[in-house]
């Protein structure tokens, strides 16, 4: 057997591989003893078709069978032959079907595995990316949250009318085109007005309704709206007004506190709820720095990147969204998404695979690994998280193959690190 390579493309490398009449002739060798075994001619014992009517009847089919085997036998030694860091399955491309007497002849195109020169890792110069003020104060604005949460419902005053902040009780019935619609009647419904989580312009529609009032209007539901059946149709609605509420909020006290967390005085639940947000604002300033030494890493040491790691990247960033998103939104709707994602995440897939390179590669020259205890540990901390016994988390990695995930992402947090120690840090 012989191979010839040629150099395709930066990442990719063509394989011409020629295997010898004495292979090919003993593939087709093999193949008409089995279908000699194997077939049921008529006139002929079993085991005795005499090979020409083999050739006869089974003569295609007999070509495929030796195609098959002569590149299964044949492409794992030209690989290893060839010494090339092989990243993806071969593209192959037959030149015809084997014949007998012949030689035949078919080439495979792979790609590899770039050829990485760090030219700068160290002293990176990195901006300080700026982390946004809050337009209000976060522990305020969460403790109103709490307060909004856990406020009690009380009935509205007779004669008060529907507006933004009630509690509407409604009994409504929609039509389109004179039928109604799958979901469309309901009774003694809950909607809070203003909240924005219905049809756009149904509660708006409801202002002014006091308690026994009913309204009729039409709405023209959105084209873009997830609900298949109602995208792009107008809609009649009758709703009936059968109660209102308003919303009572609790004094912020310590009662209060007691009442919504663990802490005996509202100044406890304060301070408490001040050291999460500034643990989450530290979190994702560091984040934001990581990401901006990322930039300036693929930025100072570029390099080619195999175009089948990017599409595999991506497809399972796709796969992850889709089955999240999957029985929940219509169909065609998560197609037109998957269409716009295919796009909209291939620069963050490529960024993913070039950071997963230089990391292995900055990991090697520096001596830095995971030990099992420190990949242990990961996992001890998942199950305290979890609830779960670590051995189950141990076997569900080990047979998904996230084990290798969690790797290499404890890798990267510390090539990181070490990064960010020797970065020349500035204000952005």
């Amino acid at each position: 057997m012989s191979v010839e390579i040629e150099e395709s493309g930066p990442v990719e490398r063509k394989l011409r591989i020629e295997v010898p009449i004495a292979e090919v002739d003993a593939a087709f060798d093999r193949v008409y003893r089995r279908l000699q075994q194997q077939s049921r001619v008529r006139g002929f014992r079993p085991g005795k078709t005499p090979r020409s009517v083999l050739e006869k009847y089974f003569g295609e089919q007999a070509q495929g069978d030796v195609l098959e085997s002569v590149i299964r036998e044949s492409l794992g030694r030209a690989l290893e032959e060839s010494a090339l860091p092989v990243i993806a399955e071969p593209q192959l491309s037959p030149d015809g079907v084997p014949k007998q007497g012949a030689p035949f002849i078919y080439q495979a195109t792979v790609e590899i595995r770039p050829q990485i020169e760090l030219r700068k890792v160290r002293g990176l110069s990195v901006a300080r990316p700026a982390l946004a003020e809050p337009d209000q104060d976060p522990v305020e604005a969460h403790l109103e949250e709490l307060r909004q949460s856990h406020a009690a419902l009380a009935d509205e005053e007779p004669g008060t009318e529907v507006a933004r902040g009630h509690v509407a009780i409604v009994h409504y019935h929609g039509k389109i085109d004179g039928e109604t619609f799958q979901g469309g009647e309901g009774r003694d419904a809950e909607l809070e007005i203003g909240s924005d989580r219905s049809l756009p312009g149904f509660e708006d529609a409801l202002i002014g309704l006091r308690v026994g009032e009913s309204r009729e209007f039409d709405l023209d539901v959105p084209a873009e709206d997830q609900r298949e059946q109602l995208a792009g149709k107008r809609v009649h609605f009758r709703v009936e007004l059968a109660g209102l509420k308003r919303r009572v909020l609790a004094e912020l006290d310590d009662e209060f506190a007691k009442d919504v967390s663990d802490f005996d005085t509202l100044e406890a639940l304060r301070a408490d709820l001040n050291r999460r947000i500034q643990e989450g604002r530290d979190n994702e300033r560091k984040r934001l720095l990581q990401e901006a030494l990322v930039d300036v890493l693929i930025q100072e040491n570029p390099f080619p990147v195999p175009p089948s790691l990017v599409q595999r990247q991506l497809s399972s960033r796709v796969s992850r969204a889709v089955q999240q998103l999957r029985g929940r939104i219509p169909d065609e709707t998560l197609r037109k998404m998957i269409e716009g994602w295919s796009e909209e995440w291939k620069p963050a897939a490529e960024r993913a695979v070039r950071l997963a390179f230089l990391v292995n590669e900055i990991a090697a020259a520096e001596n830095l690994s995971i030990s099992d205890e420190e990949y242990d540990a990961q996992l001890r901390e998942v199950s305290e998280e979890s609830g779960r016994p670590i051995a189950a988390i141990q076997r569900q990695y080990r047979e998904s193959g996230a084990d290798e995930a969690v790797r290499q992402r404890l890798l990267e947090e510390r090539v990181l690190e070490l990064l960010l120690t020797e970065a020349s840090l500035s204000d952005a």
